[in-house]
Parts: C-alpha cells; structure tokens; sequence
C-alpha cells in the first residue's frame, strides 16, 4: 500500500508488579504504552488486510500486557499492545470476506493487521451487520455489550416485577445489562457517580438513579428497593458490593462482571454472609469461556439496537495518539458509557 504508515502502539516496558492476581493495581502507567511503527503488510492466500478505524480500551488492554496466569502469556515488550478493533477490509484473499466489509475482533493496536480469518484470539472475526454502525460492532455488539447480556441472561435472570440494580450504571457494560432487564419487563435501578453520570442513566430509561457520592448507599438503595433487590448486577464491588448485600431480597441473584473499585489496590467486603441469609447466589464469568454464545447475544442484541429497544452511550477520544490518555481514563472516573478511540477516518465513508 504505496505511501501508508502503519502506526503502533507496543509495550514500551514491563509494567510493575501487580495486577488481578496480586494486590497490586491491574492499571498500567502511560510509560508502558510505546509509539513503534511498521511496514503495511500485503495479504497473502486466505488472508485479509484491515483498517483499523476504532481502539477499545478496556481493562482487559491492561490485563492482556500483564497477562493471565492460566488464560494467557503477557505480551512481551516491543510487541504491539492488542484489544478491540473496529475496521474495514481494504485487501482480500479471503473467500468470506470483502473489500469494505465492517469487522472487529481482538487484533494487534496498529493501522494496518493482516488476519487469516481469526483474530489474536483464535477466534473468527465478527462481521458487523449491515444497518449497523461500525463503533457500535465494539459497544452493543462487543465485549462490553456481550458481557452485558451474558451476565444479565444467564445468571441474573431478571423476570418481570423484578426488581434489578445494576452498579457502575454510566459505564460501558452497566449501560448496556440495565436497559436488557427492563426488556426484561423488571424494574432498574442504576448507581452512579456525580450528577452527570446519573443524568446519563436516567436518558437511557432506567426507573431510578443512586448518586454514589450522595450519602448512606445502604440507606438510599433500602429506600429504592423496600422489598429487597432480586437481581444486582456489579461492576464494582467494594462498597457498592456490601451495601447491595445488605438489600438482598429473598433468592436473589447476584452478578459478578466486574470490580473496578478493586483494580487499584485490595478493598474489603465484609457483608457476604447476607448471601446465606437471605438464600442468594453470587456468580461471576469469564466472557472468553462463552464463545460459543456469542453470536445468538450479538443477533439479539443488532436486533433491539436497530429497533430502537437499546440505546448507547459512547465516550470517544479522537486520533491516535489519544490512547493511551483514553486507556487509563476508565480507571480515573474520566469517562463515561463505551469509552472508544476513533484513530482514522472509515474507508468507506470518504469514499460515499
């Protein structure tokens, strides 16, 4: 591809010690995240040439350089930093896929990645429907969305009359899993933090907001939820966690898909013997352990997007060079809904 840069982002150094199996912090610090360059790549038999056009900074960015013990190796230093994108097909040997075919998967951070049809993951690129806007295949129908309709579906099982709290409910999955349980037909409850965050769950038609920051959460989620909650979906744990135990309703189910007051040191939970007195279940799940699942939610979820049922709401940074600033955003409470990198403009739309 005659004059084109492909731009990196790599890991510059090892981070420090710490991380989800440790007490230390699973953030990483802006000298871990490296400029590099490469040349464009051309495709060879079976392969694609995409263009990146959206990064999706995520905690799992972070976790994926310091790795997994178990799930997978840290990424070596040098090496380009990988997570969510969002492209087009520019170059096609692929009999599957096209010249301008919208595509995300988990790919190398970078302008330009060649893909034999799967992604770093070894799992086959998702295509992102026609009607669909290409951000919206790492939103709605990313991890954040999937992680939203996992967790909501098949642990919290939210039913009509239910009564649902969703914590960290300006977030990215939070936003998502509270509009899925009053599809549901339940009533939601979000928290959030600060009065701009709570605005932005109200416009997405949650019944009820907490302001975190407002007083006794305990006491304001009790006066919410008088008849307990059924189903707490939490992104957060900490605080958040032991005042919602404290609000159980009887056979309530709680779910663990996040906890981002812990990414930054340890924070105790004290109050989880309300789990046995009040017969509730507190489950969690890994979103790469259900593959398999991922494309009934992505139709479901394309679906109530394109009917309106599903509203987003995207934080975007624009430009390369914004990512690593948007990387640790979400572990500073800057951002607010999908938190998503826009890094060029989508082929398809300077070309229309």
């Amino acid at each position: 591809m005659t004059g084109a840069i492909n731009r990196q982002w790599c890991v510059a150094r090892q981070p420090d010690a710490g991380g989800l199996t440790s007490s230390g912090s699973l953030k990483l610090t802006a000298d871990v995240f490296g400029r590099g360059q490469a040349d464009v790549p051309e495709p060879g038999p079976g392969q694609v040439l995409i263009r990146a056009v959206w990064f999706s900074p995520d905690p799992m960015n972070h976790a994926w350089v310091r790795g997994i013990p178990g799930k997978f190796d840290p990424i070596p230093v040098g090496s380009p930093m990988r997570g969510g994108v969002a492209g087009r097909i520019v170059a096609s040997n692929h009999p599957d896929w096209q010249v301008g075919d919208g595509v995300t998967g988990f790919l190398e951070w970078q302008d330009y990645t060649l893909s034999d049809g799967t992604d770093c993951l070894g799992v086959p690129l998702q295509r992102v429907p026609a009607g669909v806007p290409l951000e919206s295949g790492l939103a709605t129908l990313g991890m954040t969305g999937l992680c939203a309709w996992l967790g909501m579906t098949d642990i919290g099982k939210p039913k009509p009359g239910d009564t649902v709290l969703v914590s960290g409910a300006s977030g990215a999955i939070g936003s998502i899993a509270g509009q899925i349980a009053r599809l549901a037909g339940a009533r939601v409850i979000g928290i959030a933090r600060g009065p701009a965050k709570c605005d932005l769950v109200r416009s997405l038609g949650f019944d009820a907001v907490i302001d975190a920051l407002s007083g006794d959460l305990a006491a304001l989620i009790a006066q919410e939820a008088p008849n307990g909650v059924d189903v707490f979906f939490d992104n957060v744990g900490g605080p958040q966690l032991d005042a919602a135990l404290l609000n159980l309703a009887h056979g309530a189910r709680i779910v663990i898909c996040g906890a981002t007051a812990h990414y930054n040191g340890p924070t105790p939970v004290t109050n989880h013997l309300m789990l046995a007195m009040r017969g509730a279940s507190m489950s969690g799940f890994f979103y790469f352990d259900h593959v398999a699942r991922w494309p009934e939610g992505r139709r479901r979820l394309a679906d109530w997007l394109r009917n309106g049922l599903i509203r987003e709401a995207l934080d975007i940074s624009e430009g390369f060079d914004s990512v690593p600033d948007a990387a640790l955003a979400q572990f500073e409470g800057r951002s607010a809904g999908r938190k998503l990198v826009r890094i060029a403009e989508d082929p398809c739309a300077q070309s229309a």
